[in-house]
């Protein structure tokens, strides 16, 4: 049972994740019941084990567990050991400089996982590299408490110095994105940023306002991917599988409340669901081609054939 006097709060928390992951899949909605926070400081502490590089999976919605190959083995600590090195922790941190960078490598080798030990491999492991992990603190502790960014970042037209204000980390496919608005740009319009794309952060001493949990849960809304991110013009979409890829849309949802229909004697599925933006579907459709055919709306059934031509004509004149 969580205790609330033992130690920090936040990091016995995940200290304590981590021990029920080693364990078994854990919902984030009882985790959230049973130490008393909201279910979005739970998914933080998620954010953070998987910032680590404890990679994890999500078997089914709300749901997490480590991938395979993944284990703690020696690190199915007691709630007093868990106490003692929060509070190694908090020491370390408040000396700051090698000592805890020397912390830091300690805690990694305690905590490190042996994949040569299993039967299993965790394919697509990501590392962030010192600058990634550093601005994504820096975003962290600017959410927390409000505070503008001036930031240098890479985009597709060029590099630009923006003052920001964010409001959320996102994670998509082995990326961050920070999702923020311009400073004095229009109200409830949002961007993200990815973060490995950022060359120079500061943190302001201005503080902004933040926009109600209300706006954000509607522009975040039913996303599974980053490109569902947003309040762009819904679109509804029908989709048809075939073969492996009507196994697959059957046992995971892929599209934002997709409603998978009752398997016809062939096998295939239809799919039915609601999109903000083609991306969230294009690279599902030219994954499992010729398994995903688009029947509706004709307009995303047109980009996919663009997309296939143009590449037919790019790999002809490589050949020539």
């Amino acid at each position: 049972m969580y205790r609330k006097d033992s130690g920090d709060k936040k990091y016995f928390r995940v200290l304590n994740i981590l021990n029920r992951l080693n364990e078994g899949p854990v919902r984030i909605s009882a985790l959230s019941a049973e130490f008393g926070v909201s279910e979005r400081s739970i998914q933080r502490d998620i954010e953070r084990i998987n910032l680590t590089g404890f990679h994890l999976d999500t078997p089914q919605k709300g749901t997490y567990a480590f991938a395979g190959g993944i284990s703690l083995r020696n690190f199915n600590l007691t709630s007093e050991q868990l106490s003692v090195l929060v509070l190694m922790s908090e020491m370390a941190g408040g000396l700051g400089g090698t000592i805890k960078d020397a912390f830091d490598k300690i805690f990694d080798r305690v905590t490190a996982a042996s994949a040569g030990d299993s039967p299993f491999y965790a394919v697509g492991s990501r590392v962030l590299n010192p600058l990634t992990r550093r601005f994504y603190e820096d975003i962290i502790f600017a959410i927390e408490h409000n505070k503008k960014l001036k930031v240098r970042y890479t985009a597709a037209e060029g590099v630009k110095e923006r003052a920001l204000c964010p409001v959320k980390i996102l994670a998509s496919e082995n990326f961050f994105y920070m999702m923020a608005s311009v400073d004095g740009g229009e109200a409830g319009q949002f961007r993200k940023y990815r973060v490995d794309r950022i060359k120079r952060l500061e943190i302001l001493p201005e503080e902004f306002t933040p926009p109600s949990r209300k706006l954000i849960k509607k522009i975040i809304g039913t996303a599974t991917t980053i490109w569902g991110v947003g309040e762009g013009k819904k679109t509804r979409i029908t989709i048809k599988a075939d073969g492996a890829a009507a196994d697959f849309l059957q046992s995971k949802e892929i599209l934002p409340h997709q409603k998978v229909s009752r398997p016809a004697p062939d096998g295939s599925v239809t799919v039915k669901s609601v999109i903000r933006h083609p991306m969230e579907v294009v690279p599902l459709a030219l994954h499992w081609m010729p398994e995903i055919t688009i029947i509706e709306p004709v307009e995303l059934r047109a980009e996919i054939k663009k997309r296939i031509a143009a590449y037919l004509r790019k790999t002809k004149v490589k050949r020539l």
